[in-house]
């Protein structure tokens, strides 16, 4: 971690995907999954939705309405899990571990 943030080159690059993520309100509109769920369906996806219990970003409670709505469009491949002791991160071992299994 010293060797990575200790090089600003490291971190331009991020900050920059930052502000523009900020900027634009993410990437996605407000709902735009929940709205859309019958594509993912269609699709065929398989889905795993991986939630941190200590995620203050984004409300479990989110996880769960996406889960609900695919499985009432018939999505008939996923799974929700919560993870105790992660955060809203991908790169927590709790984190890491749910999303490669």
């Amino acid at each position: 971690i010293k060797e990575v943030l200790g090089d600003i080159s490291h971190l331009i690059p991020f900050a920059l995907f930052e502000v523009i993520y900020m900027l634009n309100a993410g990437f996605m509109s407000r709902g735009y999954l929940l709205a859309n769920v019958n594509k993912i369906v269609e699709a065929g996806h398989r889905v795993r939705i991986v939630h941190g219990r200590a995620d203050y970003v984004c409300q479990p409670k989110a996880a769960h309405t996406l889960y609900k709505a695919l499985k009432a469009e018939g999505c008939k491949d996923v799974t929700l899990e919560f993870v105790a002791g992660a955060g809203h991160s991908d790169s927590e071992p709790g984190i890491i571990d749910a999303l490669v299994r």
